[in-house]
């Protein structure tokens, strides 16, 4: 099996586990011991941001992809997210091997242009972070530590899941 192959299997299998999982709600956060988030992105200008860069207040740290359907469907969710929750900063990386091009229409189609967009190219960060399903999502307090971890969708808009991120962020 070709490398591409290989790649476009991977994307199917993760897609088809998003889906299967379902949408998660608070009580599924995986707390982390503490521990940094070393790891660099890029923005559309090709420069580059290291996690120590979001300390100082709570962040989500949130893998995605442009050919995910439930990354998809959570944008415009994590959106409304940072709207509501001030004190709550969310970042977003995308994995996608098309970048920016890719990037930008799904992020104009969604309409969600005011979330913080950055690039993982050759998902770098992804690995170091040891990001195994998409959508990930890394509570990072502000001390730019992981504290918590959601793997696959989650419900932004519910009560119980925003109260369970500044939870985690206190800790």
């Amino acid at each position: 099996m070709s490398m591409a192959a290989r790649a476009m299997l991977r994307a199917a299998l993760l897609a088809l586990f998003a889906l299967v999982a379902g949408v998660a709600t608070a009580a599924e956060f995986t707390p982390s011991t503490p521990a940094p988030m070393n790891f660099a992105v890029q923005d559309r200008d090709g420069g580059v941001h290291k996690g120590e860069e979001f300390r100082a207040r709570v962040t989500l740290v949130h893998f995605w992809a442009t050919w995910c359907l439930p990354c998809r469907e959570e944008l415009p969710a994590l959106k409304s997210l940072q709207e509501d929750m001030r004190d709550v900063r969310v970042v977003t990386i995308s994995i996608d091997r098309l970048g920016w091009p890719a990037i930008d229409r799904t992020v104009e189609a969604l309409a969600v242009r005011d979330l913080t967009v950055f690039h993982d190219v050759d998902r770098v960060a992804a690995k170091a972070l040891g990001v195994d399903a998409l959508p990930t999502t890394i509570v990072m307090d502000a001390e730019g530590r992981e504290v918590a971890r959601l793997r696959g969708q989650g419900d932004w808009r519910e009560p119980a899941m925003r109260r369970a991120i500044l939870s985690y962020a206190a800790r």
